[in-house]
């Protein structure tokens, strides 16, 4: 998580010149960034420090090379990561490419291959469920931190400032997305009527967050698993079961076959 400084902070002035550089007011920036905006106010005003994840997102909407700041005071060595060659980009992801491959679409990627340039995407310590049974709740979003910073080309991210990548375990999704992927969430995309047959991340108050894909029939909205082992969720209950966001991608373990 990112540390406060002791010295005068520098990211209010770096804030407000990317409010200025966007031509975003404080309210506009903190609907792209999914934030109240008493947060960018207690920002600009140096009174709180963003968090890592929030550092993330500001280096995704900030022009090369004034991200590097925001991706730097986030805890990444953004020597990394030139944005201008995504061929060397990839080799800069924590999860080695020799055990992962990247899956987009449900088809194997190019390994990233053919971007212009790349988005940083938090990895939450926060776990998605594709259990029988749901688990107990491991950590809750208010309580997530960074664990790792990956990155993907930004043509993989309608939203960037809003990309998130979270663990999944169980094999409910099998034969889709095998146990232990990490799955890649565009929190930004939450209305119900868009997500018909989406793969989707949903988030309930006490059994976490359970990934599935959604369906609207009249009446009920259903969390049905590629696993015909297991029965369909039933998360009408909009005030219970929050629409977290749309899976737009995973990294999967290599079993040893072809891609």
């Amino acid at each position: 998580m990112a540390q406060k400084s002791h010295s005068s902070p520098d990211w209010p002035d770096r804030i407000q010149r990317l409010l200025k550089d966007l031509k975003l007011t404080q309210a506009g920036l903190a609907e792209r960034l999914g934030v109240s905006p008493a947060t960018v106010s207690r920002w600009i005003q140096g009174r709180i420090e963003p968090t890592a994840q929030t550092y993330v997102a500001l280096g995704n909407l900030a022009r090369p090379p004034d991200g590097v700041y925001f991706w730097e005071r986030a805890g990444m060595d953004p020597s990394g990561l030139p944005v201008t060659s995504v061929g060397r980009t990839a080799s800069s992801l924590r999860v080695n490419l020799r055990d992962f491959q990247l899956i987009a679409s449900g088809k194997t990627s190019q390994r990233l291959a053919g971007a212009g340039s790349a988005v940083a995407i938090p990895l939450l310590n926060v776990t998605a469920w594709g259990d029988r049974i749901a688990p107990r709740q491991n950590v809750s979003l208010s309580q997530a931190e960074v664990e790792n910073i990956l990155v993907a080309p930004l043509e993989w991210c309608p939203h960037p400032e809003q990309m998130i990548a979270m663990h999944l375990s169980g094999d409910s999704m099998d034969p889709v997305i095998p146990p232990g992927s990490i799955i890649f969430v565009d929190t930004a995309v939450n209305d119900r009527d868009r997500l018909h047959q989406k793969l989707v991340v949903v988030m309930h108050r006490d059994q976490g967050f359970k990934v599935a894909r959604f369906q609207r029939l009249p009446g009920t909205d259903l969390m049905v698993s590629p696993n015909r082992r297991y029965l369909p969720l039933d998360v009408s209950n909009a005030s219970k079961w929050k629409i977290f966001g749309e899976v737009l991608w995973w990294v999967a373990r290599d079993n040893g076959t072809d891609s």
